[in-house]
């Protein structure tokens, strides 16, 4: 992988938790990565997720350019702008539609993406373990279990484009 890919990779990380450790602090552990949006009510969550979808691309790209399906990689990052741009899909109810099918679209892609175009699969239930331990021992299972599974994604994407297979 190139030094450009690492650096944005590396970059988008620093970002994602700088960003995910502030809307921790300021709102608690909330249900979702997207109920942050309704909480802040401001564009600094779109602009933020977009900066990390952005900054990510092209290390997911690189990573799976021997596969024919890296295209999945690029579809992920699309889907999670597309996300960051409906922040107000708990009010909205084209917002809703768009945010939630792109939510799905991006999952999917994402999981694709690790187990068919960088045959990566065991960093699925790895990540999801990790993201169990965490929600258990934060005590925020019961009500933040979409949270802990987004992060559990957002791991394994990490962890694939920066340590690899």
């Amino acid at each position: 992988m190139t030094t450009f890919a690492i650096t944005t990779a590396i970059a988008s990380l620093a970002l994602f938790a700088g960003w995910l450790a502030l809307c921790v602090h300021k709102f608690g552990w909330l249900r979702s990565y997207s109920a942050y949006s309704t909480a802040w009510q401001s564009p600094a969550w779109t602009a933020a997720t977009i900066f990390v979808a952005v900054l990510l691309l092209p290390a997911m790209l690189e990573a799976g350019d021997e596969s024919p399906l890296q295209f999945l990689g690029f579809f992920t990052s699309v889907y999670l702008i597309i996300v960051a741009l409906t922040p107000k899909w708990e009010t909205d109810k084209k917002q809703k539609l768009i945010h939630n099918n792109g939510s799905v679209v991006c999952v999917v892609c994402v999981i694709l993406w690790l187990v068919y175009a960088l045959r990566l699969w065991y960093y699925i239930p790895v990540a999801i373990a990790l993201a169990a331990v965490a929600a258990y021992l934060t005590k925020t299972w019961k009500e933040s279990y979409t949270l802990w599974l987004e992060l559990a994604m957002f791991a394994a994407v990490y962890g694939a484009v920066l340590i690899g297979g």
